[in-house]
Parts: C-alpha cells; sequence; structure tokens
C-alpha cells in the first residue's frame, strides 16, 4: 500500500488512538472513503512486474577466424558474441478499472495501551498477463503469452503503535507512531483466460480453464505456496518507519510532509 496512503489512514485512527477512544462505525467509514481516494491517486501502474532470465544473455561462438602463423600456416580462433539465450518469462498485474472495482472495508478497530489494530479489506479487478520466450544462441524459437483477469482480494491485520512525546519550548507535544501489517491473507476468484498462444475468444476462455484445473490437481500446493509468498511481501512492504506529527507546526502550516 503507497505510504501516502498509510500516512492518511494513519492520521485520522492514530488520532482517536492518543484520544484513548474507540473509533465510531461512521469515522470508520468516512476514513475508509478517504483512504479509498488516496489510493487510487497512489496505485503503481503495473501494481506488479516479476521477471525470471528475461534480457538474459550468454556469449556464444558465431565463427571462426583464421591467423596466419609463420610462412605457410593458419590457426584458427573463435569468434565470439553476446547473444539472447534463455528461457525468458515475465508476468504483470495491472489493476482493471480501479475507480469502479476498488473496494476497502475498515472493521474491528480496538484501541488499548496506546496501540491501536484494526482490519482492512482491499478488493480489486486485475489484468494478468505472462510472457515467454525461449532463445537460443541469439535466435528466438518460441514466444507467446496468456492474457487473463480476475479480482483479487487481501485481508490485512494492521497494528498501528501511538505516542505522545513533549517538546522542549513547544506548548503541544509531537504525535509519533508507526503503523505495520502483521498478517495479511491474499486470494483471488473469477479467473478467466481470454488469450493465449494466439487463441482467443471463447477457445481461450475454456483452454485456461483447462489449464488452470489441471495445474491444481497436477500441483495442489502451487497456488498455496504463491499465495503464502505474496503474503509474507506485503508484511513485510507495509512496516514503515516512525513518522513524527508535530501539532504546533501543523497549526501554523509549517510542518513537513
Amino acid at each position: 500500500m503507497p505510504f501516502r496512503a498509510w500516512v492518511g489512514l494513519v492520521v485520522g485512527v492514530g488520532l482517536a488512538a492518543s484520544a484513548g477512544a474507540q473509533t465510531p462505525a461512521a469515522d470508520t467509514a468516512a476514513l475508509a472513503d478517504t483512504l479509498r481516494g488516496l489510493l487510487l491517486k497512489n496505485l503503481p501502474d503495473p501494481l506488479v512486474e516479476s521477471k525470471d532470465g528475461w534480457g538474459e544473455q550468454r556469449e556464444v561462438a558465431i565463427g571462426l577466424k583464421w591467423e596466419r602463423k609463420g610462412v605457410v600456416r593458419y590457426r584458427p580462433e573463435v569468434m565470439r558474441d553476446v547473444k539472447n539465450d534463455g528461457h525468458w518469462q515475465k508476468a504483470t498485474v495491472t489493476a482493471a478499472d480501479p475507480d469502479r472495482s476498488l473496494t476497502l472495508k475498515i472493521g474491528n478497530v480496538k484501541v488499548a495501551d496506546g496501540k491501536t489494530t484494526f482490519d482492512a479489506e482491499v478488493g480489486l479487478d486485475v489484468r494478468l498477463k505472462y510472457e515467454q520466450q525461449v532463445w537460443a544462441g541469439g535466435k528466438r524459437v518460441y514466444a507467446g503469452e496468456t492474457r487473463g483477469k480476475c479480482h483479487a482480494d487481501v485481508k490485512l491485520a494492521v497494528e498501528l503503535t501511538t505516542k505522545l512525546e513533549p517538546k522542549p519550548g513547544a506548548v503541544l507535544p509531537a504525535l509519533a507512531f508507526r503503523v505495520r501489517v502483521t498478517q495479511a491473507d491474499l486470494s483471488y476468484r473469477d479467473l478467466v483466460c481470454e488469450h493465449t498462444l494466439g487463441v482467443g475468444g471463447e477457445a481461450a476462455k475454456v483452454l485456461g480453464k483447462a489449464v488452470h484445473e489441471f495445474v491444481k490437481k497436477a500441483k495442489p500446493d502451487l497456488e498455496k505456496e504463491l499465495l503464502a509468498k505474496a503474503n509474507a511481501a506485503i508484511v513485510k512492504a507495509a512496516d514503515t518507519k516512525e513518522v513524527r506529527v508535530e501539532f504546533d507546526k501543523l497549526l501554523t502550516g509549517k510542518a513537513k510532509k
């Protein structure tokens, strides 16, 4: 989640936490609407891009060069150059009509001992593109791509720690807060393959469904493993550094972002 979106969330919930009060349902809904707007403005494009061996090259022999050694003898020397080689793979995930499909809910807000915990649910329609190329010594022997779409959902358990710190020479204290995701649960549904290996339309949907079902039967732990890795990445990425809000500067308009 973009950092500025977290800041917007933290300021709203964090102030409630510092006051030692539960966040009313109406305020939680308003906060979710505000955060959704921040997310829409800060969604990266693409959302995710993963490359495996893409652009890989290696040095290969491209011919022989004969060098003269002595009066009548010639010695062959192998000429080499760097060429595309290997199995290139790239997966790209982009948001599909986020103005319509992006949903965000915040709930189960709890405040205790200067710590606020809450649950966030984010949903978004996404488009998927998987490309692969096979190169051998600079010659492309295969190229193809598969395109599809699905709806992704991620449930987050968020922990917000806040503390008020007195400032020498200032009437108002500073609010220091740290927000981090302690748990993530990523899932998807309604996966549809729209194009693969030069096939489109209904044939692509049927083929894509068959491939998806085969993968699930042949390797039941594959999806579980991939989702577990994605969840771990979300938790790691959403652990921000400590941020400070100085109230006296907020009042004078001199606060730094």
